[in-house]
């Protein structure tokens, strides 16, 4: 056991509390005196160790890391969390705990005949040490040859008498050169496996959104489907306005229904005292917006609105490239940050060649579209606007548009612009970007979300899935200023906010929930900080239980406690039955089962009623937590007493039968 914890504080850095639970346990060994403890002291040591454990995780889970690492780190303080029974067990009075130590059901259940099984502990809290040794992240050489050392002694110590150590020795330089080469060959299949895995779902499943290339719907077989889970929670500043659109990531290529961009190299960010990240110069008309969302991996594109200039806590690594894409890296799981925006400027670089790229595919349909606008020869705040006033008049939102184009003949974007006028906002986005390029308006694709007031509970907005959206960033040379244009018709969010599902609300309730524990997890509320030290007046409750009982048990036990046998049942007549039975080899064998005796002492004297009463009545003074009435304890010694006589006539008998026969063999 000493092994198995200095072997587990080595693996995991922990050598300090590995040599220091090692001593503690191994020093019951040169200890006399033992606590007697009763269920109930057990049942609280359990709870203690159990209330360490959920201390530990909660500890653990707040400090905000990977999922995974959290799951890797719990299991390394698997043999301190359980320590204090396995202390228990070694300093006390019983070689083996009841399963009632382990469950709060069974507790209530005297009666029940698993209340009353015991078992060992210390071979489950020698493989706890190997597993918690094992979850060490830092992979070394000597883990194989350490933890098969450590099972080979383990094994070695049970090694049935029947197998030469020869033998056992022999069969066990095969089983660790099997494992050393098997793990490692399993180690490559699951590399192998996960390869093959990752590409097959990567076909099956859309992947998390890369700013480098977007994949539009435009033509989408069937209609888009709208999901109701919560993305965002947004709340403005006392009598603030909500920023109607909310970008995230922003495009300048457009191929085959897909948008990319041209040149996504990010740039970092300085970061300003307090976790402050400046994108530019203070606003004089600012406004102020709190913006809360989840990250996979602390890493991720930031939802800002347009002319953002101040983000406050952000504790990660933050980038932005020309295309005014702010991403994050390193973060917490959820971040919840103050943004400060104002009109006119944004961190989008000035306009080049490339906002100004149109596909060749596309250019016959925009050209057309343009020349019945008459968009040559006006300025580009009039370009903007007719447009604008363009798909308002003529289009109609859908999210489910035809899909009956001669592929021959129409692009999806053509087939839009000349023939179905209905679309969703993919349609409209890329098509406003296309027509004002094809204008000479320099423009670019971004994509977001929309934040409409049915979204508002509260002073907070619940922003969905459903409410992503596409827009247009157009340059507008007369003032210098990009400008956002949505020409979606303002009705489509009134067709979406038809869909949700009837659960609806309840998915929100248990989303508000774990909003709530993310944001104790991830420190983002006053009190987390102390939510650990609630367990703190449970511990020493728990404890000074325990002391406190084991007083009252010493006052109360007297001058009897000299004369009690240290364990039930161990004045068992049964006993002197099995020293008698020595001299006929049919004494109890080490580590035979106590029914397994019976049995063959039943073999022995199969007429012998009275030896299974023996053995009945031995059970219930042994295991019997209410030991035996005075009248069957009474009964126990005379009928061992009746055995005993029987069985020394008998032998008496036999060995004088014996002695006539050697008499008159010379005869």
């Amino acid at each position: 056991m000493a092994g198995a914890l200095l072997f587990w504080g080595w693996q995991t850095g922990q050598g300090v509390w590995g040599v220091l639970l090692a001593v503690l346990l191994e020093g019951a060994r040169f200890v006399r005196a033992r606590w007697e403890f009763s269920n109930s002291d057990l049942n609280r040591i359990s709870d203690l160790c159990w209330a360490l454990f959920v201390g530990t995780a909660l500890l653990l889970y707040s400090m905000g890391e990977d999922r995974l690492l959290f799951v890797f780190n719990l299991a390394q303080w698997l043999p301190c969390c359980f320590f204090p029974l396995m202390l228990a067990q070694a300093y006390g009075n019983r070689a083996t705990m009841p399963l009632t130590v382990f469950s709060w059901l069974l507790r209530r259940l005297p009666a029940s005949p698993f209340a009353r099984r015991s078992f060992n502990i210390s071979f489950f809290y020698f493989a706890l040490c190997l597993l918690a040794a094992s979850a060490s992240t830092h992979a070394n050489s000597f883990f194989y040859p350490g933890i098969t050392l450590l099972v080979a002694l383990a094994l070695t110590s049970a090694r049935p008498r029947r197998v030469s150590l020869a033998a056992w020795l022999t069969l066990l330089l095969l089983v660790t050169t099997a494992g050393e080469f098997s793990h490692k060959e399993l180690k490559s299949m699951q590399d192998s496996m996960e390869r093959i895995l990752g590409a097959w779902i990567a076909d099956f499943f859309q992947p998390t959104q890369d700013p480098r290339e977007l994949q539009t719907r435009i033509g989408f077989p069937g209609p888009i489907p709208q999901s109701g889970k919560i993305v965002l929670r947004v709340r403005p500043e006392p009598g603030g306005t909500m920023p109607t659109l909310l970008r995230e990531a922003t495009w300048d290529a457009y191929k085959k229904e897909t948008w990319s961009a041209s040149n996504n190299t990010s740039a970092d960010v300085p970061m300003g005292s307090g976790d402050i990240v400046k994108l530019l110069p203070t606003n004089t008309f600012s406004r102020e917006v709190e913006i809360a969302r989840y990250y996979a991996g602390g890493s991720g594109m930031l939802v800002l609105p347009h002319g953002t200039f101040e983000i406050d806590d952000v504790p990660a690594e933050v980038k932005t490239n020309r295309l005014g894409v702010v991403t994050m890296e390193n973060g917490p799981g959820l971040l919840d940050v103050r943004v400060l925006f104002g009109p006119d400027r944004s961190i989008d670089s000035p306009p080049c060649d490339r906002d100004l790229l149109v596909d060749e595919k596309e250019k016959p349909a925009l050209a057309q579209v343009a020349a019945e606008l008459k968009l040559a020869g006006m300025t580009d705040r009039q370009k903007i606007r007719a447009v604008e006033r363009y798909f308002a008049t003529n289009f109609t939102y859908t999210l489910d548009p035809p899909r009956n184009r001669d592929p021959m003949r129409d692009t999806w974007l053509s087939y839009f612009l000349l023939s179905t006028h209905t679309g969703h906002c993919e349609y409209f986005a890329t098509a406003t970007v296309l027509l004002l390029r094809q204008a000479g308006v320099s423009a670019r694709y971004v994509t977001g979300f929309v934040v409409p007031d049915s979204a508002r509970h509260g002073d907070t907005y619940l922003v969905r899935a459903r409410h992503a959206h596409a827009w247009a960033l157009a340059y507008n040379t007369d003032t210098g200023l990009w400008e956002q244009i949505d020409t979606t018709p303002p009705n489509w969010g009134k067709e979406e906010a038809e869909q949700p599902s009837w659960w609806e609300s309840a998915e929100d309730a248990l989303s508000n929930m774990y909003f709530q524990f993310s944001k104790w997890r991830w420190n983002k509320t006053s009190y987390a900080r102390y939510t650990s030290w609630l367990l703190v007046p449970l511990i020493l409750y728990l404890i000074g239980r325990i002391m406190l009982n084991q007083r009252r048990q010493r006052r109360a036990s007297g001058k009897d406690d000299a004369n009690r046998a240290p364990w039930p049942g161990l004045d068992s007549e049964l006993y002197l039955i099995n020293q008698q039975l020595a001299a006929a080899q049919l004494s109890r064998l080490p580590n035979e089962p106590l029914l397994s005796w019976q049995q063959r002492l039943e073999l022995a004297f199969p007429d012998s009623a009275r030896l299974r009463r023996i053995f009945h009545l031995h059970r219930s003074l042994r295991f019997d937590p209410h030991g035996l009435k005075k009248d069957d304890r009474e009964t126990l010694r005379n009928e061992a007493r009746r055995w005993l006589a029987e069985f020394t006539a008998q032998a008496a008998e036999k060995k004088q039968a014996e002695a006539s026969g050697q008499l008159q063999a010379p005869g």
